[in-house]
């Protein structure tokens, strides 16, 4: 996913999540195929990193 897909969206809390959420199966397979075992901590990590760069865009 590129970072330009979305630069010009302003997107709320709530659609952020909401993203976050269609990609909550595709996160915890890319942490099971690299850990070989499933890892909340990864998985969180890689959700705040999606959430802080689909809100860095925002208007002010």
């Amino acid at each position: 996913m590129g970072y330009k897909l979305f630069n010009d969206l302003d997107l709320t809390n709530e659609e952020i999540e909401k993203i976050i959420q269609k990609f909550d199966r595709d996160i915890k397979t890319a942490v099971r195929k690299t850990n070989k075992t499933s890892n909340p901590d990864y998985e969180q990590i890689i959700r705040l990193n999606l959430f802080k760069t689909l809100s860095r865009n925002r208007k002010k």
